[in-house]
């Protein structure tokens, strides 16, 4: 669960670049790309944090 924690981090952060260096602009495809990857894995991050008690 830590390794998909430090994973969703690094994600973030470079998301966050990206947007800047685009000047915010969320339509751009790489911020799009990079977006849908995160939604993902915080999803997955979720689902493996319901099935532990």
């Amino acid at each position: 669960m830590e390794i998909t924690s430090k994973m969703i981090d690094e994600l973030r952060q470079k998301l966050e670049t990206a947007a800047k260096s685009r000047g915010y602009n969320f339509l751009d495809p790489e911020i799009v790309r990079i977006s849908q990857k995160l939604d993902k894995l915080i999803v997955a991050h979720m689902r493996n944090g319901e099935k532990r008690p």
